[in-house]
């Protein structure tokens, strides 16, 4: 268990801040809407050595301690990458959403895809929205993020929350994987195409928007290779 201070946005511009404990940590993997959209990508991931799932969805359990919401993260080696993913959590009220990224080893990532995930820390944002408020229009919502390299920054995903399956069916998989208490547990809920493939950056920015309520939530850090820090 690790306890955060969280900001829940109100529609009518106020805020609720409250401390809160979150229990568990779950990453959820091919969660395209499109299911030969899905086949295609678990077909060219193996082209490149990474075993397909055992489901679709799939789902991979995290240690609370990958959580975090600082500005910088520490990898082990330098092909590393974030995803945009829509982040959902049950804060023992209400069901929030906001936004994290599921940085991921993609050199171990060939090997074990668990192990990949449970390798670099998982950055999230602290600041949430109720899904009551954005549920109406939860496909508009759209996910962004921007990578910074040697090539300097650029968009790096773009993308409307139809290329996903919605928060109603996450609950209906979650619930087909044994999941029947969900109170203070933390779902990362997948992400959107790269615009380029993966790209080794030094810094991650990331962004959920909402054009219908006119806000939006950011988070950004940068990324830190073991060895490469300045002495």
């Amino acid at each position: 268990m690790t306890t955060f201070n969280i900001v829940i946005q109100e529609t009518n511009g106020s805020v609720t801040t409250k401390e809160t404990d979150i229990r568990n940590v779950l990453v959820m993997g091919y969660m395209g809407r499109d299911i030969e959209k899905v086949h295609e990508h678990i077909h060219e991931l193996a082209e490149i050595g990474v075993a397909p799932p055992a489901t679709i969805p799939a789902m991979y359990p995290q240690e609370i301690t990958v959580l975090t919401a600082d500005k910088a993260i520490t990898v082990a080696g330098s092909q590393t990458s974030g995803e945009v993913e829509y982040v959902v959590y049950h804060d023992g009220e209400d069901w929030l959403i906001t936004i994290g990224s599921d940085h991921t080893d993609r050199l171990l990532e060939t090997e074990d895809i668990q192990k990949s995930k449970a390798a670099c820390p998982k950055p999230f944002v602290t600041s949430f929205w109720r899904i009551k408020d954005v549920e109406g229009h939860w496909d508009e919502l759209v996910l962004r993020s921007w990578v910074t390299d040697q090539a300097g920054r650029r968009l790096y995903q773009e993308h409307n929350l139809t290329a996903l399956l919605p928060f109603s069916s996450l609950l209906e998989k979650l619930k087909e994987f044994g999941y029947s208490d969900l109170s203070n547990t933390l779902f990362f809920g997948g992400t959107v195409p790269t615009l380029e493939g993966f790209v080794y950056g030094s810094k991650f920015e990331y962004e959920i928007s909402d054009p219908v309520l006119g806000r939006s939530l950011n988070g950004e850090y940068d990324v830190i290779v073991k060895g490469d820090q300045q002495e």
